[in-house]
C-alpha cells in the first residue's frame, strides 16, 4: 500500500508537467476551427461588371494565423439594380489569390467566392441605395457581401503549406460612392473549420 502510493506521488510531478505543457497551447495539426476577424480597405474602389479586378487589404486577427494582413483582387461578375426595393444584388469573387500573411510569416492563400476554386456557391453581394453622393454625384450605397474563402494548399507556405478547408465571411462597408475610385472601407467576420497537416 506504501509503494502504491510512493508510485503515485512519484508519477504527480511528472503529470502535472505535462498538463501544464498542453494547457492552452492550439493543435498545430488536424481539423481545427477557425474564426477570423479584421478590417480592410479597396485601394481603388471597387470594380463594376465587366471592370478588371481591384486590389484590397486588410489586417485582423485569426485563429491559427494571429495579428495578420491579407491582400489580393477583387472581381464583380453581375448585378441587378432593383429601383423598388432600394437594393443592387449580384455576384463577386476573387480575382487572384487572396493571402493571408500570419504573425511567424506563414502564407495563407485562399480564393473566395469561386466555385471552380472549390466554392460551394458564387459570392454574393447586396448594396442598399442610400440616395445621391457628395455633391448629388453618382449613387451612395452599403455594401454587405457573403462568400466563401477555400484553401489553396499548395499556394500556402510555412506551418500552412497543404492545409485545406474554408469559410465563410460576411463583410460590411462603410457608404461609398459606385464607381468611384474612393477607397471603400469594411469591416468582416468568419468562421469555419480548417485542417492543417
Amino acid at each position: 500500500m506504501l509503494r502504491s502510493f510512493q508510485f503515485r506521488l512519484a508519477l504527480a510531478p511528472l503529470a502535472a508537467l505535462l498538463a501544464f505543457s498542453t494547457f492552452g497551447r492550439e493543435p498545430v495539426q488536424g481539423d481545427v476551427a477557425f474564426k477570423i476577424s479584421g478590417d480592410g480597405v479597396g485601394l481603388n474602389g471597387l470594380p463594376l461588371p465587366g471592370q478588371p479586378a481591384r486590389s484590397h487589404q486588410t489586417v485582423g486577427q485569426a485563429t491559427h494565423l494571429g495579428r495578420y494582413t491579407a491582400d489580393g483582387t477583387v472581381k464583380t461578375d453581375s448585378a441587378v439594380i432593383d429601383f423598388a426595393n432600394g437594393v443592387i444584388t449580384g455576384e463577386f469573387g476573387s480575382g487572384s489569390p487572396y493571402v493571408f500573411t500570419a504573425a511567424d510569416g506563414s502564407k495563407l492563400a485562399t480564393w473566395y467566392g469561386r466555385t471552380d476554386h472549390g466554392a460551394s456557391t458564387p459570392g454574393t453581394f447586396t448594396l442598399t441605395i442610400l440616395g445621391p453622393g457628395t455633391g448629388g454625384l453618382g449613387i451612395a450605397v452599403q455594401a454587405h457581401w457573403i462568400a466563401e474563402f477555400v484553401i489553396d494548399p499548395a499556394a500556402s507556405t510555412g506551418r500552412f503549406r497543404g492545409a485545406t478547408g474554408s469559410w465563410i465571411m460576411d463583410a460590411y462597408s462603410e457608404p461609398f460612392v459606385l464607381g468611384s475610385d474612393d477607397p471603400v472601407y469594411y469591416s468582416w467576420s468568419g468562421q469555419g473549420r480548417i485542417k492543417l497537416k
